[in-house]
């Protein structure tokens, strides 16, 4: 993963996108982590593996009884 600063995430705004697009950027502010830009497509695919996790979650709680079969659905149709 390739680190930089704030200012130069400003000045080179650019090529920090089309970095991002190979792999992911963490911009730091103050020597910390403070974001990190990924591509659009990293994006997507990090939104349907927390739907997959959060999916089975919900089916493990209702096989193990922790919740009814009609919460569980409508936590599944809320996803």
């Amino acid at each position: 993963m390739k680190i930089i600063n704030a200012t130069q995430a400003k000045q080179a705004f650019g090529e920090l996108l089309n970095n991002a697009q190979q792999e992911p950027v963490a911009i730091q502010k103050h020597h910390k982590d403070f974001a990190i830009l990924v591509s659009s497509a990293r994006y997507q695919e990090l939104l349907a593996f927390e739907d997959t996790c959060l999916h089975n979650l919900a089916v493990l709680a209702e096989q193990e009884g922790f919740i009814g079969a009609e919460a569980s659905k409508n936590l599944l149709d809320s996803i």
